[in-house]
């Protein structure tokens, strides 16, 4: 093995090890703000308020930027042009700082009569518009210094270095939860909104220093008419537009909470945490896997290879969400219950989020394909394609949440998200066959309808385990931790041998690709969310 393969195996293990330990200290904010805070009306304004920055950030997104930037970067490096390619770094610093710097003086200025605007309901005291425009005054700044982290991860994954930008995000989970610990009985909600501020800070305090380690400090430039500047700007519209308005999905999702109660938004937010672990242990390993084949094979005009790995992209992301759904649907209080009830969340708390995360997995393999499909897309360089539907998207999920939330409240919400993502699914479908023929349909139907039937024994098998458990789960943490991992066991075993049964080829495809990924060189992210 030469030394640069070495290298790069070395850095895909410390990647996968910081992955791993991000999702875990992940896992642990999330446990504690459900102990400290549950679902109380403050709580649910800083969920809601949240949705404001978030959706202001897509515009510089750490995934825009490694999709638009590292690219040309990297090509300047290949080139010999190291000075070129660091002044087009130094540019784009420059022009965050100065864009991205306006909107966030702006926000911060305009906090009262933007919160009072979007959220009528939650502002209709004074104390609850106090609370909303101090809380968005404290996390507008996470804006800048986001899309600052980004930039910077950029230029660091073009140079190969990639044990940082995979390090921060535990950095920044464990900020979090030192702030709620200490500063909870102080600052209330506020101490998660300074965790995440500082956290940020630390963020780019790091990946600064990672670039210094690695070559040179980058100061920012205003070259702000750089022609290669622009050229990323231009490679950045699509995909910001697309991640913009799957935030302004959200946004629509909390607007509507508003108008169930004063914990709706917060119940959403704990279902959809719930809700992306599938995604971010198995949908984007496989999207990230084959997206370099698509690309190659795009590149190459070879349309039969490439629709064989779209085909099979698909049919290995419905493979592993179809467990999901089928625990998700038969026993979502189980898993409320052990990561979230605790402290100030309660077993009313847990029926409510239950019954969100129940509604959210009806979307979840169609969310989950559509990575595959979106990648796709990019493989072909036609990135504006999921951008017009996502647009369609935006109309729809209004209506749904609109005809949905008073009959249904929360679940009603997550009902319509899950539908908005089948809907989505089956646009990009067409969209894709009209540019490049026959994907093998009639395959996908066919290992969904394997797939299906294996899941269907799943949700039979762990929801027989779990009810006959449930006076043994009751007994605390403990009981209750053995009950859902021996259905949750119970359940898979039977899925994979009921899936060896039928001879269901994308078991063996699974494995390969997550024998893969350990293997491989890191990847930078490319925008992968859930539609």
């Amino acid at each position: 093995m030469s030394d640069h393969k070495r290298k790069l195996a070395l850095a895909a293990l410390v990647v996968a090890t910081a992955t791993a330990v991000s999702r875990v200290t992940g896992l642990g904010r999330e446990v504690i703000t459900a102990a400290v805070y549950g679902v109380v009306p403050d709580y649910n304004t800083f969920v809601s308020v949240s949705v404001i920055p978030q959706l202001v950030q897509q515009l510089f997104a750490d995934a825009a930027i490694s999709a638009a930037f590292v690219p040309v970067f990297t090509s300047l490096l290949a080139k010999g042009e190291r000075e070129r390619a660091y002044r087009l770094a130094a540019n784009l610093l420059g022009l965050i700082v100065v864009v991205v710097g306006g909107a966030v003086a702006l926000l911060a200025l305009a906090a009262g009569p933007l919160t009072r605007l979007i959220y009528p309901e939650l502002t209709a005291t004074a104390a609850g518009a106090d609370l909303a425009a101090q809380l968005l005054r404290i996390l507008v700044p996470t804006i800048l210094f986001l899309s600052l982290a980004g930039a910077i991860s950029g230029v660091l994954y073009s140079l190969e270095r990639f044990t940082m930008p995979a390090v921060v995000s535990i950095v920044w989970n464990l900020t979090i939860i030192a702030a709620i610990i200490l500063f909870q009985d102080s600052l209330g909600v506020n101490a998660i909104a300074w965790g995440m501020l500082l956290g940020t800070v630390f963020e780019v305090a790091l990946l600064a220093g990672a670039m210094r380690h690695a070559e040179r400090w980058i100061w920012p430039r205003f070259g702000l008419r750089d022609p290669l500047l622009l050229r990323v700007i231009l490679l950045m519209v699509p995909i910001t537009i697309t991640l913009g308005i799957l935030n302004f999905n959200a946004l629509i999702g909390t607007w509507f909470a508003q108008f169930v109660s004063d914990r709706a938004a917060a119940e959403i937010g704990y279902a959809f945490r719930l809700y992306q672990l599938p995604q971010g242990i198995f949908a984007v390993t496989i999207g990230t896997v084959l997206f370099p084949s698509l690309s190659r094979f795009a590149a190459q005009h070879d349309d039969t290879r490439f629709k064989e790995t779209v085909s099979l992209g698909v049919r290995q992301m419905v493979f592993v969400s179809l467990p999901f759904v089928a625990w998700f649907a038969v026993m979502p209080q189980a898993f409320v219950r052990l990561v979230y009830e605790r402290g100030h969340f309660g077993p009313e708390a847990t029926v409510e989020v239950a019954g969100a995360l129940a509604f959210f997995a009806v979307g979840l393999a169609f969310a989950n394909a559509n990575i595959m499909f979106n990648r796709a897309f990019q493989s072909m360089q036609r990135p504006l394609l999921p951008m017009y539907v996502s647009f369609g998207n935006l109309a729809v999920n209004a209506l749904l949440c609109w005809l949905l939330y008073k009959p249904l409240g929360v679940a009603g919400i997550t009902l319509s998200m899950a539908t908005v993502s089948a809907l989505n699914f089956f646009a990009l479908f067409v969209l894709l066959r009209r540019h490049v023929g026959r994907i093998d349909g009639r395959k996908m139907a066919g290992a969904a309808g394997g797939a299906l039937i294996c899941a269907g024994a799943l949700a039979a098998v762990s929801w027989g385990v779990w009810r006959a458990l449930a006076g043994f789960a009751a007994g605390g943490f403990g009981p209750l931790l053995v009950t859902v991992l021996v259905a949750v066991f119970a359940g898979a075993a039977v899925y994979i041998g009921l899936a060896k049964v039928l001879k269901l080829e994308e078991l063996s495809a699974v494995w390969r690709i997550l024998r893969r990924r350990r293997s491989a060189a890191p990847v930078p992210p490319a925008g992968d969310s859930v539609e």
